[in-house]
This record gives C-alpha cells, structure tokens and sequence, in this order.
C-alpha cells in the first residue's frame, strides 16, 4: 500500500501543470510569476528559504545568487543543498551586503517572523527590494513549523513598522479558484489518508480525477468570467522596499 502512495505522489508531480492535479491553481500561472519577479531582481540577491532555488534560472546572468536555507529543513526534509545554511532570524551575512532578498513561502513557518524581517533590513542595502510571498487561505503545510497567517491589511501594517515601502503588491486566487484549491486539496487528502489506513472507502478513489478535474474546469470557467475579488485569495506578493 506503501508503493501505491509513493505512485500516486509521483503522478501528481508530473501532472501539476494541468486540470488534473489538485493544486493547479498554484502552479498554472507558475512560470509567469517566476518570471514577475525575476524581472525586479539584480546585484546581489539571497534567496532565504531558497530549497532547490526554481527561481535561479530566470535571473539575469549577472546575478550574483546566494541560496540559503535552514541545515535541519535543508538536509532533512526537501534534501536539497543550499549555498548557505543559516537561520532567517539571525542571518549570516554582512549589514547592508545585499541588493534584493527573497522570501517565498517562508515567513510563515518561522517562529518569530519578524525578527527576520528585521534581519532583511539590515543586510539590504539603502533602497534594496525585498519581494516577500505568503500564503493566505491554504492549509497548514509543512507540520510543525507552520505558524501563522495574515491578512494583506495586517501584513502591510506590520511591514511598514519594520521599515520598509510597499511599492507594488498582487493577490494570487479569485474566491472559486480558491475554494476549489481548498476543496480539492481536501479530496486528495482524504484520498490519502484512506490509502495509508487501508480503509475500504478506497474504492471511492476512482471518482476522485474526474472530481478534481471537473471542480477545477467548472471554478476556473466560472472565475474567468468574474471581475476580480479580494475576498479569499490563497496567495500575497509584495515588492517592498528597504526605506531610506
């Protein structure tokens, strides 16, 4: 039953770019918003939390990349090798050494997100941008070190007080896209939790890609169709600047 799950995972990964995976709403835009952010960045840029560093290949040639992430994430879970291991609340790098940071999908799962946030300021150079992602309506990932979520409002609050300019901010999800991530990522979840107990309601499975695949058309049809909502995106970005 152990090499069932493992399949099925494996099968995920190939198809995460199409209707059929449960999180397409993550990754179909994926590639434009590498690209979105790739655009902003140049000098010397420290990718904290960088895991295998998708971003890398998009940036200009010129960059001069420094990926970091934690020894204990690093090595024990994603089994990858950064060029720097260290702690984004205490970083290892000089005050005002860097021109860009990226924090994708990171400040959630630190413990105290804003001493690193602190941490950014001192290492950014004057005016230095720090492009800063967070999930918003996704569920908890990555347990235990899943701390918290925020509102754009309470975020941009916080952000400000820590020193930095909000130059250009973006919302990933219309509220059907959104549900239907939630949604589906609920199936699949459910879906796996019956493979690993050997439950019988593992026949059920047969009805999940078609499910998942139709609740994914049907959302994003009807989303195409709506005028754009902040009620309940999964997703921030933000392009922040160190302020002077």
């Amino acid at each position: 039953m152990s090499d069932l799950y493992k399949s099925l995972k494996k099968i995920l990964t190939r198809v995460r770019a199409t209707p059929f995976h449960p999180q397409w709403f993550v990754y179909r835009q994926q590639y434009q918003h590498q690209l979105a952010i790739a655009k902003v960045l140049q000098g010397k840029i420290l990718d904290i939390g960088c895991a295998d560093q998708p971003l890398r290949p998009y940036l200009p040639q010129d960059a001069d990349y420094i990926g970091l992430d934690y020894y204990s994430t690093a090595v024990n879970w994603y089994e990858t090798r950064p060029m720097l291991y260290g702690d984004a609340q205490a970083l290892p790098l000089a005050t005002e050494s860097v021109d860009c940071v990226l924090l994708l999908d990171v400040l959630e799962h630190l413990p105290r997100p804003y001493d690193c946030l602190q941490e950014i300021k001192r290492v950014l150079k004057p005016q230095g941008i720090l492009v800063l992602q967070v999930p918003f309506l996704y569920p908890i990932h990555d347990a235990p070190l899943d701390f918290q979520r925020w509102t754009s409002h309470g975020l941009r609050e916080q952000i400000s007080e820590q020193g930095f300019v909000l130059k250009e901010e973006s919302q990933t999800g219309k509220p059907l896209e959104t549900a239907a991530l939630l949604m589906n990522i609920a199936i699949s979840k459910t879906l796996l939790n019956w493979i690993k107990a050997k439950h019988p309601a593992l026949i059920l499975g047969i009805f999940a890609p078609p499910l998942v695949l139709g609740i994914n058309l049907l959302c994003w049809l009807a989303s195409y169709f709506s005028p754009e909502d902040a009620l309940m995106p999964h997703s921030y970005r933000w392009m922040l600047e160190k302020r002077e």
